[in-house]
């Protein structure tokens, strides 16, 4: 009986995180509807003042952040097991690399890895003095993009995904981003510490997701509108949406272990089976050369262009448009897919889980953007299709499509790609909503799932805010509204690394790394 009021008391909302959070929410979709112009230009030069006195930081502690997750994973902390020596893992490698690929980047893959590439090769850096359009312009554009997708954004992810999964299954504490920090908090702040810390995670997690999905149903409104010749808007958008939130709403409703894992398996597959296709349809010995020189070119200059900033070149707009935001972006989603990849943690050492979370999806995605970034910079190179036009005229969620069109059996090939992004979309948005469900809780535990009540509010929720940005136009200015949470997830993300030192050193003096004495707080 003990137990039972226990696991009620836990799975009970707690209204001092979810209501701050919810109003702020509320507040930042309303002010981007209402003020939709003016907020956009107050957000552009906030944003651009950050940038300029502080993108020297976000550069350097992502550094840091990459080196660090290393150093933990060569460290003894690494021996670690998650859940204790005798603890059995819950998910194959197979599942596991679909569950952590699909659940942290599979949306935005889809999205960028044909755009992105087209950008750098048009407008590199000017310190690095390449012509646009050439073919330097076209490895470093491959490469570039490489490595704005792999190692840095999976170590961001893992390393919080680890700091939080050791004190779950290790310390039996609740599975919550603020739990990971416990080790540098005094016990009598942490009921406030943490309130404060899953309000603006709410905030940050809700609008992200609404932002992508808003994007996401506009790409799958352009794929349709060329395959069936029409021009989508409102009706495709709310058709769209009416088909991906049942998707990820009843998957996230059977839990982690069946819907999601049925959901990210499937839809890997699918990536394999895509990437085929476009390989061997389209300029495959083109993609393969770009394919060797990208990675040559990216693990030669790793560490030079992953700091590339505009000192003494001042006209260089790049630095801020690119790895700057990218950064940003990183620390905002770290803790909370670090969040969702600890759940997948248990039976796995530290080692184990900073290598599987970390190197196979960056193979994955080199594969991924040699193909798809590879054929994009062939047809502007050889100048078969001017896709730097295609992107400044019809906006860079038609670029694919233009593209496919140059495929025998585009129209299959489009509608298979429509097809991979709203299960892309279902499968990323179900790990995500499930986090939400879970930090608006007073203290779920590793192994049990959050309530399905709030699974399907904050399902909808997320869904319904998408739809009214999108036929509102206001994505811009809650973007911009959630690059401000940048600072204070940056501060969250290296408390979860001081943390995690200090709680895997007290772990390894434990017989079994358990410490069965702490509280379930």
């Amino acid at each position: 009986m003990r137990e039972a009021r226990s696991q009620e008391e836990r799975y009970k909302l707690n209204h001092y995180t979810f209501w701050p959070g919810f109003v702020l929410l509320l507040t930042g979709i309303g002010m981007g509807l209402v003020y939709n112009e003016g907020l956009v230009g107050i957000l552009a030069r906030t944003m651009d003042w950050i940038h300029v006195n502080f993108g020297w930081l976000e550069v350097s502690l992502g550094i840091i952040i990459v080196m660090f997750t290393v150093g933990i994973a060569l460290s003894p902390i690494g021996d670690i097991r998650l859940g204790g020596k005798d603890a059995k893992p819950e998910f194959t490698f197979w599942q596991w690399f679909a569950l952590s690929l699909c659940g942290c980047i599979g949306i935005g893959i889809l999205f960028w890895a044909m755009g992105e590439p087209i950008f750098h090769m048009m407008q590199p850096p000017l310190s690095l003095h390449i012509e646009p359009g050439s073919k330097d312009a076209g490895v470093f554009a491959v490469a570039q993009t490489t490595l704005h997708w792999t190692i840095a954004q999976y170590c961001f992810y893992t390393i919080c995904g680890v700091a939080i999964a050791l004190v779950s299954y290790n310390r039996n504490y609740p599975l919550s981003v603020a739990a990971g920090m416990y080790a540098i908090f005094p016990t009598k702040y942490r009921p406030v510490l943490t309130a404060v810390i899953h309000a603006i995670c709410l905030f940050s997690l809700c609008c992200a997701i609404a932002t992508s999905m808003g994007a996401g149903l506009m790409q799958i409104g352009s794929g349709t509108g060329i395959i069936f010749d029409y021009t989508p808007g409102p009706v495709t958008w709310g058709v769209s949406a009416a088909i991906i939130i049942p998707i990820y709403v009843i998957s996230s409703y059977s839990g982690l272990r069946k819907g999601m894992r049925i959901l990210s398996t499937g839809n890997t597959r699918a990536f394999f089976f895509l990437m085929a296709l476009v390989l061997f349809s389209g300029p495959t010995l083109f993609i393969l050369g770009i394919g060797v020189e990208s990675f040559g070119y990216f693990a030669n200059n790793f560490f030079r262009n992953s700091t590339l900033l505009n000192t003494m070149q001042i006209n260089d707009k790049w630095p801020m448009q690119w790895l700057v935001p990218y950064m940003e972006i990183f620390f905002i989603f770290a803790p909370l897919l670090g969040h969702f990849l600890a759940r997948m943690g248990k039976g796995r050492t530290i080692r184990q889980f900073i290598l599987i979370n970390v190197i196979p999806p960056t193979i994955f995605c080199h594969f991924w953007i040699s193909i798809f970034g590879g054929t994009a910079v062939f047809y502007q190179w050889s100048g078969l299709v001017d896709v730097w036009s295609g992107i400044q005229k019809f906006g860079l969620e038609s670029m694919v499509y233009i593209l496919f069109s140059q495929f025998p059996f585009s129209k299959v090939l489009m509608s298979i790609f429509v097809i991979i992004i709203i299960f892309s979309f279902a499968t990323m948005t179900d790990s995500l909503v499930s986090t939400l469900a879970i930090i608006s809780t007073k203290g779920v535990q590793a192994d049990e799932e959050p309530p399905r009540k709030l699974k399907i509010i904050w399902g909808l929720v997320v869904g319904l805010i998408a739809y009214v940005l999108c036929i509102s136009g206001g994505i811009e200015p809650v973007r911009g509204l959630i690059s401000l949470a940048g600072f204070p997830m940056m501060i969250f993300t290296f408390a979860l690394c001081i943390s995690l030192v200090k709680d895997g050193v007290h772990l390894l003096s434990k017989p079994d790394w358990l410490d069965k004495e702490s509280e379930i707080r």
